[in-house]
């Protein structure tokens, strides 16, 4: 018999109607998932013992298995790692700011099928799609622990870990709806942050279905020659047209996009760069989030090394002083654990916590 996940809403609903429960279970149900964190049917004791049997035999709760969990040195960041019911590993990582905000970076697909040069997990390729309950089961995860071993709140989820959220837009779109419906995790619309390489069909879908959401894209290059040597996906969608859909989406929604840039020395850094950057960003809403390039481990072919902090300051105050863009240098606080921005790569290892 088919099992289907406790997350998705229609067919509990359809079950209760046809094993003749009230709508009101329902209720309740949802209540015990996504408020008070009940793992186990049997242990939702505002029903009936004879729908907690029921439950139990259609449906499941979650289906990853953590396989390690490891927090940084300096406790500002917890990475899972997940193994899926169908073999492939995930990751998803904490981050704990020293303002007391707390983001969760999940993962939308197994692998990345972008094969960006700098990003360990492009090396991959496309695993497979995460179904929505797997992401919705890490974000579940994450604030369940922080509820329970540390009296936290998970405030902020971003979808930029594995995978490119737009490509499998779908399940992602349905793990949103999961997030911020009140009666579940309730998160506020404008905490919940998607970030892309650019595939402007689904930024434009995107920008239609979830106005009142953040936006981060992958930048990395203010021009289409340094682009595309190290994000194939500028051949099929080059610097102009994106930021032609990257206008509709702000002349609509009037919120701010975040623009990532990873520095590579002698890449993308180059102080002409920074004016092209500028020039690019000077009279749009933009916020650019450098970020020091992270080794990851292994051989890598392409040679890179992080960009000397001194340039990445110039950088800032290019952007700032010429063209009146504002930025911020993201600080590496999680490389100790490789989950820096990346280094996210199926890395299997010994379980330590």
């Amino acid at each position: 018999m088919q099992k289907y996940s406790i997350h998705n809403e229609e067919k509990v609903k359809e079950f209760l109607k046809e094993n003749k429960f009230p709508p009101f279970r329902y209720n309740q149900i949802e209540n015990a998932i996504y408020k008070n964190f009940v793992t186990d049917f049997n242990e939702i004791q505002t029903i009936p013992k004879d729908l907690r049997e029921k439950l139990d035999e259609n449906f499941f709760y979650s289906t990853l298995i953590i396989d390690t969990q490891k927090t940084s040195a300096n406790w500002q960041t917890t990475k899972t790692l997940y193994k899926t019911e169908t073999g492939e590993y995930i990751e998803s990582v904490i981050m704990r700011h020293k303002t007391g905000r707390v983001t969760l970076c999940v993962s939308c697909q197994a692998g990345c099928p972008m094969a960006c040069s700098f990003c360990a997990t492009g090396k991959l390729g496309l695993l497979k799609n995460l179904e929505t309950y797997e992401i919705v089961e890490q974000i579940i995860n994450a604030a369940k622990m922080l509820h329970e071993e540390e009296g936290n709140t998970l405030r902020n989820i971003v979808y930029m870990w594995m995978g490119e959220p737009m490509l499998n837009y779908d399940n992602v779109k349905e793990s949103i709806i999961v997030a911020t419906t009140q009666k579940k995790l309730d998160l506020s619309n404008r905490r919940v942050t998607v970030s892309t390489c650019g595939i402007i069909p689904w930024i434009d879908k995107f920008r239609d279905d979830f106005p009142q959401n953040s936006l981060a894209v992958s930048l990395h290059a203010p021009n289409d020659e340094v682009r595309k040597s190290i994000m194939p996906v500028d051949h099929t969608y080059p610097l102009a047209d994106l930021m032609k859909s990257l206008d509709e989406y702000t002349d609509k929604t009037n919120k701010r996009i975040f623009y990532e840039y990873i520095m590579i020395n002698g890449v993308n850094d180059h102080p002409k760069l920074a004016d092209e950057l500028g020039k690019l960003l000077q009279w749009r809403l933009a916020h650019v989030n450098f970020i020091p390039y992270n080794a990851w481990e292994g051989t890598n072919s392409d040679g890179y090394t992080t960009t000397p902090k001194i340039i990445i300051d110039r950088f800032q105050k290019t952007l700032l002083e010429k063209y009146n863009v504002v930025s911020t240098v993201r600080m590496t606080m999680w490389d100790d654990i490789d989950a820096a921005c990346g280094q996210l790569a199926n890395k299997k290892e010994g379980s330590e916590k």
